[in-house]
């Protein structure tokens, strides 16, 4: 990007055009003075950083990766629990992954993060360090949760962000029902018995409770029987 057509105040550029120190707080504080508040310190470290401490080249990158039309693109392809919320007992540590993807046309630049947005605080870290990522390709992203110790429904919502703060993509979000520990083992075991009651054979029914078996018909009665019995004897 070539700063000199950018609108910028001319006074502003001639400061710090002449601004030939090598204090490293100086420069992050020059930076932040000419970009903005929006520009957080530890943003402005990281385009001084990329640029080699060079006050030139850091304003023309934030710019390059602020510009409208240049703010990367993210979808999310595939989360495991995208359609149910997840039942889990207090105090439960687990792992929560996705598959997202730059569905954009520009490469994520170094130093983007997925990072906790709002709703419920209820996983180990609020960011995430990513790599680059090249347009139209995917990784997996994964961090860890621990559900809270008094039962309810908590939501946390996650986005991808530039190191300049800028929120990009689509958002992501983790829903989990807390259960007592009582209701929870309740549950596990009701579902148990469906499974076993699922995949059990029928049992053999007692043809005497059949009246229509094959083997029940030619069974002869107790009445047939005595009276056969009886005819038998007259005849002896």
């Amino acid at each position: 990007m070539d700063v000199d057509n950018d609108p910028l105040d001319q006074n502003l550029l001639r400061q710090f055009n002449c601004l030939c120190t090598t204090d490293k707080e100086n420069l992050v504080k020059g930076l932040r003075e000419l970009i903005g508040d929006q520009l957080t310190e530890s943003a402005a470290v990281f385009f001084l950083e990329m640029n080699d401490w060079n006050m030139h080249r850091a304003v023309g990158t934030y710019f390059d990766v602020n510009n409208e039309g240049a703010i990367p693109s993210m979808s999310l392809v595939r989360d495991e629990n995208s359609e149910n919320v997840l039942q889990l007992p207090p105090n439960l540590r687990f792992t929560k992954s996705w598959e997202v993807k730059n569905n954009g046309r520009i490469k994520w630049p170094p130093g983007c993060t997925l990072q906790f947005n709002g709703g419920d605080s209820i996983s180990v870290y609020t960011s995430l360090p990513t790599t680059t990522l090249e347009p139209g390709c995917t990784m997996t992203l994964s961090t860890d949760f621990i559900t809270p110790s008094k039962p309810g429904s908590y939501q946390s919502k996650w986005r991808m962000m530039l190191p300049t703060g800028t929120y990009f993509g689509d958002t992501i979000w983790t829903l989990v029902q807390v259960e007592d520990n009582d209701s929870f083992q309740n549950e596990l075991s009701r579902q148990l018995v469906e499974s076993i009651n699922l995949g059990s054979p029928m049992q053999d029914q007692p043809n005497a409770l059949n009246p229509f078996s094959t083997s029940q018909q030619n069974q002869p009665t107790n009445q047939d029987t005595d009276t056969q019995s009886n005819m038998e004897s007259d005849i002896l």
